[in-house]
């Protein structure tokens, strides 16, 4: 309970402070021509076309007068800083479509500002130490802009023995945590630097459904993730291109049967040689794939639908289910219980202990 209302209040604080930011904001960029705008693919103020088999939805859903991102109307607006043609297959419509429909384009000036994310699992598997261990806790509690996450794991070995940890990274640091937050109070938890695993959990960050939208939009635009926050990727990306910034995202078309499939390539934020590959189907990605070196990860994503909680549904979506492998090795396995995507409060400083280990 204690746990619930801090996070409410939270939130409602971010809110309040956040407003006048905003509407400043939408107001200023309304006088350079930009409002609210969505992309042309889904019928204007409509439902969403029933999902495909593997749930993703193939447009925007009922719930929100604005649609998915907008800050006020009736679904799609005409005018706007930028709206993609209806069937556009340019590197920036793509990028926009993919954050769009996503619910990442927050505010009338539809600028991405998704900073955070909580995320619980209803259960699933992971691998410890090469062997099947069984889900009963999985929390990811991460925050795009330090960059950094927490992830709170429990599980069950087939032999009955239990297994828990806090993996955790923040900047340029990564370390274990046998409680959340364990050493920012003296005496209270122990901290253990993992240094040999940060490139491993940066991996994960930006290739997660949040965190590859991202990163493929910063690659574009030439800048890091932290840098191309806030802004819409259309705007973004044409004063880049204007001022003569060749993007590293790539973009190509590749067809199975009747379904076409966006392929996106781009680099890992922050960890040299890693290579991201993105398939999007409706928009919405179905893989994201990273070599680095040797070693290919890959993450499949499936079931996409809003997780928020009921009383907070503001069309975000994210993964019902999550896999990860490596090397061909499925290491995790998730099913989604519920999402908090929104500006929350979440923090990781690092312990002196980490700190003093050394990156």
């Amino acid at each position: 309970m204690c746990e619930r209302r801090t996070l409410a209040t939270g939130v409602i604080a971010l809110c309040v402070a956040m407003s006048p930011m905003m509407s400043q904001l939408a107001r200023g960029q309304a006088a350079q021509g930009q409002g609210a705008s969505a992309p042309q693919a889904p019928p204007r103020g409509g439902g969403a076309p029933a999902p495909d088999a593997a749930g993703r939805a193939g447009g925007a859903p009922q719930g929100r007068a604005g649609g998915r991102g907008g800050g006020g109307g009736g679904g799609r607006g005409d005018a706007g800083a930028f709206t993609p043609e209806a069937g556009a297959k340019d590197l920036k419509s793509v990028l926009f479509n993919w954050a769009w429909h996503m619910g990442m384009l927050r505010s009338g000036a539809e600028s991405e500002l998704i900073k955070t994310l909580d995320y619980h699992a209803a259960g699933g598997t992971m691998q410890v130490d090469g062997q099947p261990c069984t889900l009963t806790k999985y929390r990811i509690q991460a925050n795009y802009q330090v960059p950094g996450y927490r992830v709170q794991i429990a599980c069950t070995r087939a032999n009955k023995q239990t297994y828990s940890n806090v993996e955790t990274l923040s900047g340029d640091y990564a370390w274990d945590e046998d409680i959340p937050g364990a050493e920012l109070v003296a005496g209270e938890g122990k901290a253990t630097a993992r240094q040999a695993a940060l490139e491993e959990r940066r991996i994960r960050l930006w290739a997660s459904p949040h965190g590859a939208v991202k990163a493929a939009i910063a690659a574009a635009a030439g800048m890091h993730p932290l840098k191309s926050f806030g802004q819409n990727p259309g705007v973004l990306l044409d004063t880049q291109a204007k001022a003569g910034v060749q993007p590293l995202t790539t973009l190509t078309w590749q067809k199975e049967k009747t379904v076409e499939k966006a392929v996106l390539t781009f680099p890992i934020p922050d960890v040299p040689g890693a290579t991201a590959t993105a398939t999007l189907v409706n928009d919405l990605p179905e893989s994201v794939v990273v070599t680095h070196g040797a070693d290919k990860t890959e993450f499949i994503y499936g079931k996409w639908a809003d997780w928020n909680n009921p009383l907070f549904k503001i069309d975000a979506l994210y993964p019902g289910t999550m896999v990860e492998r490596k090397n061909g090795n499925v290491v995790r396995s998730v099913n989604t219980k519920v999402t908090e995507i929104g500006q929350i409060y979440v923090i990781m400083p690092v312990p002196e202990s980490v700190k003093k280990a050394g990156k």
